[in-house]
């Protein structure tokens, strides 16, 4: 019987890993994250995340494989009353962040990225796909795999966070491939974007957008990508 209840303890544990770690880490933060937008039951997401997929491969010339994330947007309506064309919405923001365990238990010494991009205008109904880079010698150095432990992307319009949750704190069905599996109650999202927001600024401009790299991917194949406003120039 002791051993059944010690193996009993053990599978809990694994079970309720992220959750237990993330709130332990996030219990003197104050709980701003209860602050968080959830959606309505009849409201509809203005931008959509469809899809979320990781690959690992060598970039041109480079020596040690690049991992890419690759993340397929899609508009459902442009919610400005005042848009000459509805059929199009304009400055959609994608925050995207990555998070890597290392071999410690405390989620502050695991790995943390995180790259945004501004789409100039996506017309509704037609999915676009935008890719973010981690450099090869940083995947190497770091012992990364292809896919995080967690992920998450957010997007936001005309400074508007879209909702991830409902009222009851599930991912909306249709922002599910917004969030790694393991974050998709919100109770285990707030404290992981916590320790992610306070520990993503040690890795500043690591995780690349796809207008950053310049190397060619032949013969990978790339899904059509959106236009983007280059926020890293600035104006002359």
């Amino acid at each position: 019987m002791p051993l059944n209840k010690a193996v009993h303890t053990v599978l809990l544990v694994l079970v309720f890993f992220p959750v237990g770690l993330f709130a332990q880490a996030t219990a003197t933060q104050g709980g701003n994250a209860a602050s968080e937008k959830v959606q309505s039951a009849t409201s509809k997401s203005v931008i959509v995340v469809k899809d979320v997929k990781f690959f690992q491969h060598r970039l041109g010339g480079q020596i040690n494989p690049w991992n890419r994330m690759q993340v397929e947007v899609a508009a459902n309506y442009n919610p400005d009353p005042k848009a000459l064309n509805k059929s199009w919405v304009d400055k959609i923001k994608l925050t995207v962040t990555q998070v890597y365990k290392t071999k410690s238990a405390k989620p502050e010494d695991w790995n943390y990225y995180r790259s945004a991009v501004t789409i100039l205008t996506l017309e509704v109904n037609q999915p676009r796909t935008v890719s973010f880079y981690l450099p090869g010698d940083v995947v190497k150095r770091d012992n990364l795999r292809k896919e995080p432990d967690f992920y998450y992307v957010q997007p936001e319009v005309s400074g508007n966070e879209e909702p991830l949750f409902d009222a009851k704190g599930s991912v909306i069905a249709e922002q599910s491939r917004a969030i790694s599996r393991d974050l998709s109650q919100k109770k285990n999202f707030d404290g992981a974007k916590d320790v992610a927001d306070r520990c993503a600024g040690n890795n500043p401009g690591i995780l690349r957008p796809q207008f950053l790299v310049n190397y060619p991917e032949v013969p990978v194949v790339v899904p059509p990508s959106p236009e983007f406003i280059r926020e890293d120039l600035s104006a002359k």
